[in-house]
């Protein structure tokens, strides 16, 4: 409950009525002035009550004054002896409450300004719960939007690990990107840099965040236009190369922040890691058909091919031969001439039978020198005339070993399915026998019969 406090004009009537009944007291009643102690004890109660500090020690001062004076006037008609020190003692009096009052007011004034001092502090531990409360709050609000976020991003980045191919990464790439920050402008950008941000990103090799275009002083002044006020820039790495960017752009200010960054940097890791991946994979899939000297199929390969080329030819009736080659002599490239030398022929060898045949038809490494094709669709003669080709444009290759010039040739075996084999074994014994037959009659030649 508020306490009362007097206005202006009652802090002002309530004494001068109170004088100005101790002035009519001593004009009607000199005699009695003695009565004028308790009306300035009543004043005193009334200042203190009030806080008028000045005029309480004013009118002490003539209180004492008139416990001096008053009782030489009164004295005609009284004794002076007993006046004097009637007012002396009521002079005292009106001390003592002075001082009584004086320590009331300290005290209530210490103990007011300890409970508001108190207050203060309670107030201050108010706003400061109030900010840590309002901050939580934030906090709470930006962590379960993060949250949901992230869950949201955490569902695309899976679902774009599960791409088979480059090209679909990046596609998913971007409609993760597009959907995180909706009525932003997304780009994914192969190849070189196009632009200040693309190379400012390839030069320090860090993603480039830009909250409002007009205050960025790392940006010439007018380079962007009004509808890139906000940009992001990211690299986009494949095994450690430089391989493209990603760039989002809005046209209000501050769209993008550091957390944005980071989800689309991670996003873009991702992606990288993904491709990485379908690379690797292909690669691994590649490498266990292929030759890694020659870039030919294996060996296994081959008879995979073989079992697909009999079952076509059994429901088709049309015939495929397979033919056998050998590198004439190949012993001696690696005796006179190294290990180097017989890898150059053996990528020689394998780049000639791969020109001298068609795309539908298959070119694999048997083992060691040793060849064979899979001519689809083509009867012995074809295929002896396709053999004879490889082995002419092997013969004019020219070499150079030690400085010296030499030549590489190499024999060949036909064997036609399914009139001279019936199963794939047999097949590329007959093959493998005419071969045999061909290195016999003196090399460099093709046997079909």
């Amino acid at each position: 409950m508020k306490a009362y406090r007097p206005s202006a004009l009652t802090k002002a009537a309530v004494p001068a009525a109170i004088m100005l009944g101790a002035g009519l007291s001593l004009w009607e009643w000199p005699s009695h002035f003695l009565w004028i102690y308790p009306f300035c004890g009543l004043l005193f109660m009334w200042f203190s009550w009030t806080g008028e500090k000045e005029v309480k020690y004013i009118f002490l001062f003539l209180v004492t004054a008139a416990g001096l004076t008053l009782p030489k006037l009164a004295g005609r008609s009284g004794d002076p002896l007993e006046l004097y020190l009637a007012a002396i003692a009521e002079t005292l009096c009106v001390w003592l409450l002075f001082f009584a009052l004086s320590l009331a007011e300290r005290s209530s004034k210490s103990a007011g300004e300890k409970l508001a001092d108190e207050e203060a502090a309670a107030e201050d531990r108010i706003r400061a719960l109030e900010d840590e409360l309002s901050r939580y709050r934030m906090h709470l609000a930006g962590t379960l939007a993060r949250i949901r976020d992230k869950g949201a991003l955490s569902s695309a980045m899976q679902d774009m690990g599960l791409a088979s191919t480059p090209d679909e990464v990046k596609a998913r790439l971007e409609v993760l990107l597009k959907n995180y920050f909706p009525g932003a402008a997304v780009e994914l950008r192969s190849g070189a840099p196009r632009d200040f941000a693309d190379n400012w990103v390839a030069e320090r090799k860090i993603p480039l965040l830009v909250r409002n275009a007009d205050g960025d002083t790392r940006l010439p002044k007018g380079l962007l236009g009004p509808a890139e006020r906000s940009l992001m820039a990211l690299p986009l790495h494949l095994f450690g190369r430089l391989v493209g960017f990603v760039r989002a752009s809005a046209p209000e200010p501050d769209r993008f922040r550091a957390e944005d960054l980071r989800g689309a940097e991670l996003a873009c890791t991702l992606a990288g890691v993904s491709m990485e991946n379908i690379y690797l994979f292909d690669k691994v899939n590649e490498l266990a058909i292929k030759d890694a000297l020659t870039g030919l199929y294996t060996h296994r390969a081959f008879q995979s091919r073989l079992e697909e080329e009999i079952l076509r030819s059994a429901r088709t009736k049309v015939p495929f031969c397979v033919v056998m080659a050998d590198i004439d002599h190949f012993k001696s490239y690696n005796d006179n001439f190294g290990h180097q030398a017989g890898d150059a022929v053996l990528k020689a060898v394998a780049e000639t039978l791969s020109a001298g045949v068609r795309d539908i038809d298959f070119a694999a490494r048997y083992g060691g020198e040793e060849f064979a094709l899979i001519i689809t669709g083509a009867a012995k003669a074809a295929a002896a005339a396709a053999a004879e080709n490889v082995r002419l444009a092997l013969e004019a290759r020219s070499f150079t070993f030690g400085g010296r010039p030499s030549r590489v040739t190499a024999s060949f075996g036909v064997a036609e399915f399914p009139a001279e084999a019936a199963a794939g074994g047999q097949l590329v014994r007959a093959a493998d026998e005419r071969l045999y037959r061909a290195k016999q009659g003196g090399r460099n030649r093709v046997v079909a019969a």
